[in-house]
């Protein structure tokens, strides 16, 4: 542990704010600057209440914060740990597939190439109308058969990199890629689905006909820092679609 808390998150606090909030805000600054990784546990509460010199109940608001915001998650038993990134958040949540249900779909990248974003993307990625940003389409096939179409989107800076890639070497989960080969952690994902009919291209690749009803889902996906780094658009054969929830 660093001698004293960075001053970049220290030029951030106003006095105004509850001590626990402040704390919370310089915990937060450590996460994002990668002294505590995805997955790796931060130091305990009695040690980092000693360490800022604050109590402990203030400590554990700080970092019951962090938790409610998706930050940390404790693990009961063994500490409190950074959120560790999302592996693929799987679309089989919506879409049966008999006997592919629970494989990882094959990942067949048929293009990937800086573009200007087109007005919805750049709206739900927050980017200005004029930004680039790199598209990405492929197709998740079981059995051989193509099911699902995915276009993504990701901004252009922190994602150029994957221009340089070759689509043979594309992850068939994307959001481990980004860790590995970018260092930008998926820490949660939002997703909304509605129906559509599918367009003459979409249903001659899916094998249906033309404006057969189609399920599209529209996915954000944020980083640690709450960064909204990817929107996808994902159709598939409406017949497959199955949602289940749990309310308690």
């Amino acid at each position: 542990m660093p001698a004293s808390p960075s001053s970049s998150s220290s030029d951030k606090y106003t006095q105004s704010q509850p001590l626990w909030a402040r704390i919370a805000l310089a915990l937060r600054g450590r996460v994002l600057a990668g002294e505590w990784k995805a997955g790796e546990a931060i130091p305990a509460e009695s040690a980092l209440s000693e360490f800022y010199g604050v109590a402990l109940g203030t400590m554990r608001g700080a970092i019951q914060s962090l938790v409610e915001d998706g930050l940390l998650e404790r693990i009961h038993g063994r500490g409190t740990f950074v959120r560790g990134g999302l592996t693929g958040a799987t679309m089989l949540r919506f879409f049966r597939f008999g006997s592919a249900e629970g494989d990882v779909p094959e990942s067949r990248i048929k293009s990937v190439r800086a573009v200007k974003a087109p007005t919805l993307a750049a709206r739900e990625l927050l980017l200005a109308a004029d930004e680039q940003a790199i598209c990405i389409e492929r197709q998740r096939c079981w059995d051989g058969k193509v099911q699902l179409l995915e276009t993504l989107w990701v901004p252009h800076g922190p994602f150029k990199a994957l221009l340089d890639v070759e689509k043979k070497d594309f992850s068939p989960l994307m959001y481990p890629m980004y860790a590995e080969r970018l260092g930008i952690t998926v820490n949660r994902a939002v997703d909304e689905l509605s129906v559509d009919r599918l367009s003459a291209a979409q249903a001659r690749t899916l094998d249906l006909p033309v404006g057969h009803p189609a399920l599209r889902v529209e996915r954000v996906a944020f980083d640690l820092a709450g960064r909204r780094i990817e929107f996808r658009v994902t159709i598939g054969n409406a017949d497959h679609f199955r949602y289940r929830a749990e309310i308690r």
